[in-house]
């Protein structure tokens, strides 16, 4: 049994205790389970809700085809990103790791 597998296992005995109302020692006897695990997966799950693991995701590359006209920044108005209280105008030709920068900044402020 793999550990994403014992994981799925794990939570829907969690979920089910959860939705007994009883305690974990009764529920554990009653489903004849050990409570030191039950305790250790309990911690587990309860801990996952105040810090969850980040998910991990496979990067996927996207091919683009840019025409040179795109490029060209002339007669283009400025953008402008809004976030909570903070606006950022991006004026056509500025520093994109700069602004990359300053997103990321953002992104962990929220």
């Amino acid at each position: 049994m793999t550990l994403k597998d014992k994981r799925i296992e794990w939570k829907a005995r969690y979920d089910a205790w959860k939705e007994s109302g009883e305690s974990i020692a009764e529920w554990c006897r009653d489903q004849e389970i050990k409570v030191h695990q039950m305790y250790y997966w309990v911690q587990r799950f309860e801990r996952d809700m105040i810090s969850p693991e980040p998910e991990t995701t496979e990067t996927q590359w996207l091919t683009v085809q840019v025409d040179d006209e795109m490029l060209s920044s002339e007669g283009q108005d400025p953008i402008f990103i809004h976030f909570d209280a903070i606006s950022v105008e991006v004026r056509p030709g500025a520093n994109v790791g700069l602004l990359s920068d300053i997103i990321h900044i953002l992104q962990k402020q929220s």
